[in-house]
């Protein structure tokens, strides 16, 4: 498939697609089974889909690597986020920060948090932050051998733990986290209930629910900037993610305002407490069904680490270990759908796409094409070998998006994905309960509908023993 941009005005031959609804568009069968209803649009009408308009607005899916390419890197100046990125209930949660920023502003503030998630020695850092908190989880479990619990529910709280230790040196047990963990919880219900509304009760209107989220979002700030206010009263500062914000300096000398710090943090949580919790539930739930693959993971765990605790440096040799969460985040990326905007018009395969359309780029949909993974639905970490991945697209994978606005916590929310499962795996074995419906849903993160009940069992052919503490 071959793109370039638009360059001539005459050309405006419009991409296939279903017939949609006036105003509305193809919106209600989106709503109703977004993934069957996307993944068979591409299968249908092709690899540039024309999904109708909602209200004046065009819509179209790319569901080809070389169109994910396009708005991600080659195009990418003339792509802004989506609408849903400018609802007024995720502006007043996140703000301005780079989650939700454009042009110069991205740019100044990805300057200044780079170092913060790609700095070797500050990965290192996390690495043995998220050991501790990891093995707190894993000794209350093994008191706990038979029972049933739901670990897609135990993860979110694990990684809440984890990032919110990770950013701000909170005590996972503190009262400060408890408060942004009940918080974020609210802010969740609201979002996965609004996602999909065609209409949406303004914020100014003061239902229950309207009240309930922004008194939560109220809490989040109300503990973020007293530890930023407390940090710029002391000395001492602790090594995480707060500290290194509020010392980064732009080419003037000029640091992040107290607004952005809050907004940037905040950020983090949404980009971080969903994906690695949404991802370690669907791995934990794959190992359940494939006990083959499962195995495999036990040798290269007793291989490498015999045991003991994996360190910051075992991580590259827990190859096997990685192409299982590689695999499981094909099969059910987190964030599963991105929306974004061209701002002038563009040309895509040879089919004009109008300027202020909105473009609509699937992780499922193209983790699933058929021309690029060969029998899609299976579960087949080996795929992600060296020898079978070297000619596949580069943008036929992109669970983090890609390009120059790639997540910026990629490298964390991996190494922390692959720490818990190497931790856990070693002890405990998670099978799941026999008749627990397991459904996909697709709003916000792709979690499973009803959470995921597993029975915890020790594994008992093998002692290991925690060495960090």
């Amino acid at each position: 498939m071959m793109i370039k941009q638009s360059i001539s005005p005459n050309i405006q031959k419009t991409p296939p697609g279903p017939r949609g609804y006036p105003i509305i568009g193809c919106f209600p069968q989106m709503a109703s089974n977004p993934l069957q209803f996307l993944t068979n649009a591409a299968r249908e009408y092709g690899d540039v889909v024309h999904l109708g308009t909602i209200g004046p607005q065009q819509l179209y899916l790319f569901a080809h690597p070389d169109g994910v390419k396009h708005v991600f890197q080659d195009n990418y100046h003339n792509y802004i986020k989506g609408a849903n990125f400018k609802d007024k209930d995720f502006t007043l949660l996140v703000g301005n920060g780079l989650i939700n920023s454009e042009g110069e502003a991205w740019r100044r503030q990805r300057r200044l948090m780079q170092p913060a998630f790609h700095h070797r020695q500050q990965i290192a850092a996390m690495v043995t932050l998220m050991t501790k908190v990891i093995e707190e989880l894993i000794e209350h479990w093994r008191s706990m051998e038979n029972a049933q619990i739901d670990v897609a529910a135990e993860m979110l709280e694990l990684s809440q733990k984890i990032v919110i230790k990770a950013l701000l040196s909170l005590d996972p047990n503190s009262s400060e986290t408890a408060q942004i963990i009940q918080a974020w919880h609210t802010v969740l219900a609201f979002h996965t209930e609004r996602i999909w509304a065609f209409l949406k009760v303004p914020l100014s209107v003061p239902t229950p629910k309207n009240v309930r989220f922004l008194q939560a979002v109220q809490t989040i700030d109300t503990v973020v900037y007293q530890i930023i206010r407390e940090r710029q009263q002391s000395s001492n500062h602790p090594d995480d993610v707060l500290s290194m914000l509020m010392s980064a300096r732009d080419e003037s000398g000029e640091g992040l305002s107290d607004q952005l710090l809050r907004d940037e943090i905040v950020a983090l949580f949404v980009a971080g407490f969903d994906t690695s919790a949404t991802s370690l539930g669907w791995v934990w739930y794959l190992l359940s069904q494939y006990p083959d693959v499962e195995s495999k993971l036990q040798e290269e765990l007793a291989t490498v680490l015999g045991g003991r605790t994996p360190t910051f440096e075992d991580l590259p040799n827990l190859k096997y270990t990685k192409m299982v969460i590689q695999e499981t985040m094909r099969l059910y990326p987190a964030v599963w759908i991105l929306s974004m905007t061209n701002i002038a018009d563009d040309q895509i395969s040879g089919y004009h796409i109008p300027a202020g359309s909105m473009i609509v780029l699937s992780p499922y949909v193209t983790h699933h094409h058929p021309a690029f993974w060969e029998n899609p639905e299976n579960f087949e970490p080996e795929r992600w070998a060296p020898e079978r991945s070297a000619s596949r697209p580069r943008y036929a994978y992109f669970p983090f998006g890609s390009g120059p606005r790639q997540c910026l916590g990629d490298v964390f929310v991996t190494t922390e994905i692959q720490l818990i499962v190497a931790m856990i795996s070693q002890h405990l074995s998670l099978k799941l309960v026999p008749g627990h419906p397991v459904e996909v849903d697709t709003r916000l993160a792709l979690r499973s509908r009803h959470g995921l009940l597993m029975t915890l069992e020790s594994r008992k052919t093998h002692e290991f023993t925690l060495h960090t503490k």
